[in-house]
C-alpha cells in the first residue's frame, strides 16, 4: 500500500500544522494538492486549492484524483463553522472516499480535547481506549463529531480512515507565550486570572516572569503538549504504516512536563524570574503514546527543555510568526 501513495490532497492546509505538513510531504517525494480557505501555504512546489471542504463538488472532484487524504481543516472555537466544516466537511471527504474508492488512507487530525484533559479529573494516563468526554467548547465538540465519522465510515463503509489524536500542538514561540507573563496569553489558564493585584501591579510587560503552576497544595501542576514537528512525524508514518485502518493513536510528547521544572529552565534561558500561581481549577494529565511507539514507530524528538530551546532560538533570529487562529490553541 505505501508504494501505491504519490499524491496527497491535505485539507486545512495553511494552518499551524498544516504548512510544515505540506513541506514534509514534499521533501518525502509525495505530490500535494492542498485545500485551503483564507491564507495561502505559501510552500513551493504545493498545489494550492481556494475553497472550503463544505462544497461537496470541489471535494469530491480532489479525492477522486488522490491516493491519501489528511484533513486537517477544523471549525476551531468558532459556533458558526461546527456543522458546515467539523460536520458537513467531514461528511463530504468521507463520502467521497468511499463514492470514488481512490484513497488507500485518510487520516484525520484529532485532538485530546474529545478526553477532557485539563478539565477533568484523569486517573490513569490517556489512552485510546477511553470514552470521549470533552470539555465544553466547539471544538472539543467538533473534534468528538469527526472521530466518530472517522470511525463509522471505517466500520459500515471500510473507508481507510485513521485518527491521530494530538497533544496541544506548539510551534514557533508558543511554548513561551504559554509559560510567560509578558507573553500573548497562550493557552489556559490565563495568569492574569490567577495573580493578586499586587502581582499584576509588579510583573508584566515591564518585568517579565515564567509561571510556575501549582495546585492548591503546593505541587506543581502537570501537563501534556507536543511539538509540530513530532505531529508532521506522525502523519508521515500514518501514511506509510500498514494494517492500521480503523485505528486511533494519541500524539504527544514522550513525557508530562512539570510547570516548575518548566518555569525555572524556562527563566534561566530567559534571564527573568519565576512567579508561583496557583490554579484551583486545573487537573494534571498524562498521555501514553505505547500504541503509537509501538504500532507506528513514532519516537518523540521534542521534550519541554527542547522545546523551550527552539522557541528562545526562534525569539532571538527575530523570525516572524505565523498568522494566529482565534483559538488560543
Amino acid at each position: 500500500m505505501p508504494d501505491s501513495i504519490h499524491r496527497v490532497f491535505v485539507t486545512g492546509a495553511s494552518g499551524k500544522l498544516g504548512v510544515p505538513l505540506c513541506a514534509a510531504l514534499l521533501q518525502a517525494g509525495y505530490a500535494v494538492v492542498a485545500l485551503r480557505h483564507r491564507d495561502p501555504v505559501g510552500v513551493p512546489g504545493v498545489d494550492e486549492v481556494v475553497g472550503d471542504v463544505s462544497d461537496a463538488a470541489l471535494v469530491e472532484e480532489l479525492v477522486s484524483r488522490s491516493d491519501a487524504v489528511l484533513h486537517l481543516a477544523t471549525c476551531k472555537e468558532d459556533r458558526e463553522a461546527l456543522i458546515p466544516v467539523s460536520v458537513q466537511g467531514t461528511f463530504n471527504l468521507l463520502e467521497a472516499a468511499k463514492r470514488t474508492a481512490a484513497p488507500k488512507r485518510v487520516v484525520l487530525a484529532s485532538g485530546d480535547a474529545v478526553n477532557g484533559i485539563y478539565f477533568t479529573p484523569q486517573p490513569v494516563p490517556i489512552h485510546e481506549g477511553l470514552p470521549l468526554t470533552a470539555y465544553p467548547g466547539y471544538y472539543p465538540l467538533s473534534k468528538v463529531l469527526e472521530e466518530t465519522l472517522f470511525q463509522q465510515y471505517y466500520h459500515q463503509e471500510r473507508v481507510p480512515a485513521v485518527c491521530l489524536r494530538m497533544s496541544w500542538i506548539h510551534a514557533d514561540d508558543d511554548i513561551l507565550n504559554h509559560l510567560t507573563v509578558a507573553g500573548e496569553a497562550f493557552g489556559v489558564p490565563a495568569w492574569n486570572d490567577l495573580m493578586s493585584v499586587e502581582q499584576r501591579a509588579a510583573w508584566g510587560e515591564e518585568r517579565d516572569a515564567a509561571v510556575a503552576l501549582r495546585h492548591p497544595d503546593g505541587r506543581p501542576m502537570r501537563r501534556h503538549i507536543v511539538a509540530v514537528e513530532d505531529c508532521v512525524q506522525a502523519f508521515l508514518l500514518a501514511l506509510h504504516t500498514e494494517g492500521i485502518e480503523g485505528q486511533t493513536f494519541m500524539i504527544a510528547m514522550a513525557d508530562a512536563f512539570d510547570y516548575e521544572d518548566a518555569a525555572r529552565y524556562a527563566s534561566e534561558r530567559l534571564g527573568i524570574g519565576v512567579l508561583d500561581l496557583v490554579d484551583p481549577a486545573g487537573r494534571d494529565f498524562c498521555i501514553d503514546t505505547t500504541k503509537a511507539r509501538y504500532i507506528l514507530g513514532y519516537q518523540p524528538r521534542y521534550d519541554i527543555r527542547a522545546l523551550i530551546d527552539q522557541a528562545v532560538d526562534f525569539q532571538r533570529a527575530g523570525r516572524p510568526r505565523r498568522r494566529r487562529s482565534a483559538y488560543q490553541g
